[in-house]
């Protein structure tokens, strides 16, 4: 049986650096077109399209991270290597995270289940529950109906209490979009003043093999205006997080780059803050990882509760926190990533942005027998 495996390995290895060869190639096709119609249109002040040919050749990067998260335009060639790209980060996602652990990690339903303990707010998974019982739910409390694969925010739908609503067809519109109801959360005062109209979370990326795990980096995401979300992709405003301390280093920041000493709404001061409760946050990602110990890497949102307590809002196995990361501080996350991958997981994990390295996780799961 080993010897049949290790066949079959050989045999899907070449398949799997074609696959990544084609992903890449898509991919600077599709970044370079974006480029070009960006450069044309916004017509910017900074940077050259030549430049960026250069850098997208190298780094894999959007317009966007050029242009706006990153700032390439104005950085050398030994800043930019420090940086890691959605493109890079994403290829050592495919090589990294294993399906099984994704499906329990980003299905809202799976997770709630799973980090049960970790959670301390109502929820109702909609198509396993009764008419009645889904009457009962959103009759007593404002709640947030979210698909059960939906990211950044898209798709949520908040529900209150006292509104008018046609409980039969919220009720079928939830079933056929397998969507999970959650009880809205509170934080503690001082994070719901800069925004009260949406949960502030914090965001937190760990990298983990078994119980050992190590933060890779930290930040506190703000709503702005009437959203209910914190996303940046929704408008949200972020800001980086020290480890050790867990006050905030820096500015506000939007996913276009620009920044924000005091919050656009309420005017309250960001950096310099301190997230209260920081010790109880940093012991909570180490048991969040305890739970599926074959969990590498993650991002976790997390709450501060009023009365001190932390609760997982919702994880991700392959987080697109990096850019939120590297941009408030402008510092490349590279050489965190490259320690930490050598001190928790043995290996270099930046050599897996190689289209020649080994998808092993692949390669396990396609040979498995």
């Amino acid at each position: 049986m080993k010897e049949l495996k290790e066949s079959l390995k050989k045999v899907y290895w070449p398949y799997c650096v074609y696959r990544e060869f084609a992903r890449l190639k898509a991919d600077k096709r599709q970044f370079w077109q974006d480029a070009v119609f960006s450069f044309k249109v916004e017509k910017p002040k900074h940077g050259s399209l030549s430049d960026y040919k250069r850098a997208l050749a190298k780094h894999r990067i959007t317009y966007r991270e050029y242009m706006y998260l990153y700032e390439y335009w104005r950085i050398d060639e030994k800043q930019r290597n420090e940086f890691i790209s959605e493109s890079e980060m994403r290829c050592i996602y495919r090589k990294t995270v294993k399906k099984s652990i994704s499906r329990i990690i980003d299905n809202k339903y799976q997770a709630l289940m799973v980090f049960g303990k970790h959670v301390r707010r109502r929820w109702l998974y909609v198509p396993k529950a009764s008419f009645e019982s889904f009457c009962e739910f959103v009759n007593s409390i404002d709640c947030l109906a979210k698909p059960v694969y939906g990211s950044l925010g898209r798709g949520i739908v908040k529900i209150n209490r006292n509104d008018e609503k046609d409980l039969m067809e919220l009720y079928a519109n939830c079933c056929e979009n397998n969507m999970v109801l959650e009880e809205c959360a509170r934080s503690i005062k001082d994070l719901e003043e800069f925004h009260p109209q949406s949960l502030n979370t914090i965001r937190v990326m760990t990298v983990s093999k078994g119980r050992d795990c190590k933060m890779l980096g930290a930040l506190f995401r703000m709503g702005v205006g009437d959203s209910f979300v914190d996303n940046s992709s929704s408008g949200g405003v972020f800001a980086s997080i020290d480890l050790e301390t867990g006050e905030l280093l820096t500015d506000g920041h939007d996913k276009y780059g620009k920044t924000y000493k005091l919050h656009p709404d309420t005017a309250k001061p960001i950096k310099g803050f301190v997230i209260p409760y920081w010790e109880k946050v940093k012991e909570f990602c180490g048991e969040l990882t305890s739970v599926v110990p074959e969990l590498v890497f993650a991002g976790w949102d997390l709450n501060v509760c009023p009365d001190g307590e932390i609760e997982l809002i919702e994880g991700n196995s392959a987080p697109n926190v990096y850019g939120g990361l590297q941009a408030p501080l402008k510092k490349g996350l590279k050489p965190m990533l490259n320690a930490a991958g050598k001190e928790i997981l043995g290996y270099d994990p930046l050599k897996l942005i190689s289209i020649w390295s080994k998808s092993y996780v692949e390669l396990e799961e396609r040979c498995s027998l």
